[in-house]
């Protein structure tokens, strides 16, 4: 079996989180599969990609309401109806071909897309018959589907939801038989331990701060609000945000931390606080969800962070604290032990609504596989390959 994964940045982000998580997931069950992860944005044009990445964070840190309009206008509408997707068609056919290089020169048996642009580019491809041959997936890394993501083309989907299954079946006209509704991707260390259980119950509590290499939990309340809570003692992840890790040095109740790679040091970490205050980027979220660890929303990014923060609150499953400037509405919900159950509750009806794993779908892939052989071999002499053995 060989399996190409398509990111689209080198950097750190959640689309290349799940490609890591989906990629050790395989390697896990199929030992023996060929599996690459390939940041496409990166791989087509390392100068462009520099570029690009630039020019969003720039732009969502200097004009947050700009950008916000931009995505909603342009991400969120379907591709038929959006003038800024249709024109990009212009320039597809640069992409278009990097796509082409990387089937041909990877020969997959499944391409699996975890940012939208590449799947598009697949769908272009395979809407025009004999381009691409082999089987594609999306896995969603949102709590929703925006626009940009190629659906009909796409032979198989990881959903996180199942308003997001509903929607692929009623407005995108998938078979229901092709969506599996797993969730976000994450890796298995952060499932199957437990309800997690408050690890202090006396006085005095301890709060994960994950608000991504921009540091905006923290920049939307200030260290010194840290210090007005003294009886809590705040762990704060800083990515790769050195800035951000100095100035949380040396501060009385605050335990700074560079980005953590090996994830049972996420998850130990995980164990150990009460609360977490962080962003609602999809993958952090779903994390913390499978852990059940009570997550409070101070501050988002525009764009696809205020989409996925729509479905969080209308579930009930996140403490949506606002832009408060203090934590006093936190500290107080830290020691609300029914209003943490209650939430606790309404994650378990989510996790109990995702209904197959990864490693489930592979087999039902290779199940399928076979039976397209069977189907395909004249007089029985050309059922010998198998998807995932070739």
């Amino acid at each position: 079996m060989k399996i190409v994964i398509l990111s689209m940045f080198s950097v750190p982000t959640g689309h290349t989180k799940v490609a890591e998580v989906l990629h050790d997931s395989i390697r896990h069950d199929y030992p023996e599969a060929e599996i690459k992860i390939i940041d496409f944005l990166s791989f087509s044009n390392p100068l462009l990609e520099k570029m690009i990445s630039g020019i969003y964070f720039k732009w969502i840190r200097t004009s947050p309401e700009s950008y916000k309009g931009f995505y909603q206008k342009v991400m969120m509408k379907d591709k038929e109806q959006s003038f800024f997707l249709r024109s990009i068609s212009r320039f597809a056919t640069y992409f278009e071909k990097k796509v082409l290089k990387i089937v041909e020169e990877e020969k997959p048996s499944l391409v699996i897309c975890t940012h939208s642009f590449p799947s598009r580019m697949i769908g272009r491809l395979k809407s025009r018959e004999g381009s691409i041959s082999c089987k594609t997936m999306n896995a969603y890394t949102d709590f929703f589907v925006n626009g940009v993501w190629e659906t009909g083309q796409i032979d198989y989907h990881l959903v996180p939801t199942e308003e997001v299954k509903d929607t692929l079946v009623s407005r995108h006209h998938v078979s229901s038989d092709r969506i599996y509704q797993t969730g976000v991707p994450v890796s298995d260390v952060f499932k199957d331990k437990g309800t997690h259980q408050s690890p202090r119950g006396k006085k005095g509590k301890h709060i994960l701060v994950a608000g991504g290499n921009s540091g905006l939990c923290v920049r939307k309340n200030g260290v010194k609000v840290f210090s007005r809570y003294p009886d809590i003692h705040f762990s704060v992840l800083c990515g790769h945000n050195h800035r951000l890790y100095r100035s949380l040095l040396n501060q009385p109740n605050i335990t700074p931390y560079m980005y953590i790679q090996d994830q049972e040091e996420v998850n130990d970490l995980y164990d150990a606080v009460d609360g977490i205050i962080t962003k609602p980027g999809g993958v952090t979220i779903s994390e913390v969800l499978h852990k059940k660890i009570p997550v409070f929303i101070l501050a988002y990014l525009p764009g696809q962070e205020e989409f996925n923060l729509h479905y969080l609150v209308e579930r009930d499953l996140v403490f949506h604290i606002g832009e408060t400037g203090d934590f006093s509405s936190l500290e107080e919900i830290l020691y609300d032990q029914k209003e943490i159950q209650r939430k606790v509750n309404n994650v378990e009806t989510y996790l109990s609504s995702l209904t197959v794993g990864f490693t489930d779908i592979l087999r039902e892939i290779q199940e399928e596989s076979r039976q397209t052989i069977k189907v395909k071999s004249v007089g029985g002499k050309a059922g010998i390959g198998v998807f995932l053995s070739s």
